[in-house]
């Protein structure tokens, strides 16, 4: 059966102008990808204009009694997005709201130990931060609407010492060893609410998951991400599975595909995505290992194109629910039915 080795993490992803390649059980206290040795075509340029091809993202994603959703920001370095989607499980209405966030000196911190990551729009305010050596963490927003969408608001938070706490760390080549990307990974249990036009309308216990992403990003780069998140017989889990133009070249050995059963974590194999039918019908999941065996069926979709000046963005958020099998790293079977979850498709053209 398909395996990884969860090794302790280094004291810096980047070591004498390389990047520790590898998967590890925690976390450094930076996610810094600058200084890799010439990492374009050999070229020996300065570390001010190479890490200029340096982007990062956040994806807080969440699920409740009620509620499943995710707030995500990029960083383009002279300027940043954000936005939050959430659907109501039950009845499958979708709340999207979308921010511009204009010059600043660094959106997304790299440091791990604490940390925040904020757009003060005030019309879409968005949160997430983590406390001192992420103790804690928690996410907020507070959202105008319009004529079509409501005022919403809300918050999550989490205790570094709930069941389901896991952190680990991903540094893979991107595609190659000349460039890397490096991610911070780790669920948790939350309690939050959901407020919608003053009413509450949520205030319960659910599951939660962070991800920090650092890659030296392509001009036209695609990829396609997808998470689980629920219970299955009194047990919390939480997958993450991606596909991009990113990927190691040694795909086998380099990934960030992995699944959190109540806190135990289980290295997942590559994955292919795809939706012979349409973005809107089933999409298969499936590996080589049969480690992975699942269909993604969508229930709402939301698609988001934006032309800025210097670029170009393309996302596809889709709400559904999973059915199939997955595997952990004891070869237990993990059947899941009309499993909630998500699965977003980017394109990003610089």
């Amino acid at each position: 059966m398909y395996s990884r080795i969860f090794k302790e993490p280094p004291e810096t992803i980047i070591a004498n102008g390389k990047a520790c390649f590898g998967t590890y059980n925690d976390i450094s206290s930076t996610l810094d990808i600058k200084g890799i040795r010439a990492p374009f075509a050999g070229l020996p340029l300065p570390i001010f204009i190479t890490k200029l091809r340096i982007k990062s993202r956040l994806d807080y994603i969440f699920a409740t009694e009620k509620y499943i959703g995710f707030t995500e920001f990029f960083d383009f370095k002279i300027m940043g997005t954000s936005r939050i989607i959430f659907w109501n499980k039950e009845t499958g209405k979708k709340y999207a709201y979308f921010s511009f966030m204009g010059p600043r000196r660094r959106f997304i911190p790299h440091s791990t130990k604490y940390g925040s990551c904020t757009s003060f729009n005030k019309k879409r305010y968005m949160k997430v931060f983590w406390g001192e050596n992420h103790q804690h963490m928690a996410m907020r927003f507070n959202v105008k609407g319009d004529s079509v969408r409501p005022d919403c608001s809300g918050g999550y938070f989490s205790s570094k010492y709930s069941e389901c706490h896991s952190d680990n760390l991903f540094v893979t080549p991107a595609p190659v060893s000349a460039r890397c990307s490096a991610t911070w990974f780790t669920s948790m249990q939350i309690q939050g609410k959901t407020i919608i036009n003053g009413e509450e309308v949520d205030n319960s216990k659910g599951l939660a998951a962070m991800m920090i992403n650092r890659t030296y990003l392509k001009s036209h780069s695609i990829s396609t991400i997808s998470w689980g998140i629920g219970t299955v017989k009194n047990k919390n889990i939480v997958f993450h599975l991606k596909n991009s133009n990113l990927d190691s070249t040694d795909n086998d050995t380099y990934n960030e595909n992995i699944l959190i059963v109540d806190g135990k974590q289980t290295a997942l194999p590559p994955v292919l995505m795809t939706h012979p039918f349409g973005k809107d019908k089933d999409w298969i999941i499936q590996d080589t290992e049969s480690m992975v065996d699942l269909t993604f069926t969508p229930v709402s979709l939301d698609s988001n194109i934006r032309n800025f000046i210097i670029m170009r963005t393309a996302y596809t958020s889709i709400y559904g629910t999973f059915s199939g099998v997955l595997l952990d790293q004891n070869g237990e079977k993990i059947i899941l039915r009309n499993f909630p979850g998500m699965l977003n498709s980017n394109l990003i053209r610089l």
